[in-house]
């Protein structure tokens, strides 16, 4: 995920069209990684418009680059959150920064307590809540395309405003940003994070069905996700899901008969289900289930 945005926030400010609060955008990053091998991984998953300079990465030491930025986003895997805040040093590192967790199941609460926890280890006495600004974020993989639905989870806490903000430019750069409150934020987390997930599942079975009827893969591909592209506008300008189904489906209609089955599958309702058991399922993130390639 992270990678994802790095590349969209380069990609965004290399064609002019990232947000207009300009002056909280950052101009440089460091991407911290656990293996050498890695910083190959992250550079050939970047923009070739992004000059070297541009980009550092730090092969374990975190410390090092907490130190040097200015803005915190923290994408390791979810079961790895504590032993990263364990570091010696880390605290004094992250101290009074914007920190943005992009972690899935991690609340807020938990990292600013681990921190505090790390910091009164340290330093053999007590840190306050308020030394560490943390606040939540969700964005999805379309991140990397500029196409991304991004969640900020919204705190009452004044010093936590600044924050806000540099998230939402951050995240407008990769694209549409929303806001919530932190007892919504593990059903935004599946809507905004995993649905993508469950959208390419949809797409196979259209185009499984349409290759049955003759298409090509490819050309069958190309079709299912640019008319879900344009069903996804039309939503977006404002027009209802049950609207736009009267509109297509009209009585007798073949459009009608593919919806009867649909119906008849119970298909709502597993979709439901999905959304329940995906967001149930976060709480085992971080809990040292171990994942691959960076998704949740």
């Amino acid at each position: 995920m992270g990678t994802a945005i790095l590349s969209g926030i380069i990609s965004s400010q290399g064609s002019g069209s990232g947000t207009q609060e300009i002056d909280l955008l950052p101009t440089r990053f460091i991407a911290c990684v656990r293996r050498p091998e890695s910083e190959d991984a992250i550079r050939s998953k970047l923009p070739r418009e992004a000059p070297d300079s541009t980009v550092s990465v730090y092969v374990k030491d975190n410390c090092a680059a907490a130190r040097e930025a200015d803005v915190i986003l923290l994408a390791c895997q979810p079961h790895l959150y504590k032993p990263l805040l364990l570091e010696s040093g880390i605290c004094t590192a992250l101290k009074g920064k914007p920190i943005i967790s992009v972690l899935a199941g991690v609340t807020s609460n938990e990292i600013t307590h681990q921190l505090c926890q790390t910091a009164k280890t340290e330093s053999k006495g007590v840190y306050d809540t308020d030394a560490f600004s943390v606040i939540r974020a969700m964005p999805n993989i379309a991140s990397a395309v500029q196409a991304s639905s991004t969640v900020l989870e919204i705190h009452p806490r004044p010093q936590l405003k600044g924050v806000i903000a540099t998230a939402h430019a951050i995240f407008s750069c990769v694209g549409t940003v929303f806001t919530t409150k932190p007892g919504n934020f593990a059903a935004c987390t599946t809507l905004n994070g995993s649905t993508p997930a469950f959208f390419a599942m949809v797409i196979d079975g259209l185009v499984d069905g349409a290759v049955a009827l003759g298409l090509s893969h490819t050309e069958a591909t190309q079709m299912a996700a640019a008319t879900m592209r344009g069903t996804a506008d039309l939503i977006m300008s404002g027009k209802s899901t049950l609207d736009l189904r009267y509109e297509v489906a009209c009585p007798g209609g073949a459009t009608i008969q593919g919806l009867q089955v649909l119906e008849e599958a119970r298909t709502r309702a597993v979709w439901m289900r999905a959304m329940a058991a995906a967001t149930s399922g976060q709480s085992s993130l971080k809990e040292g289930l171990k994942m691959s390639r960076g998704g949740f």
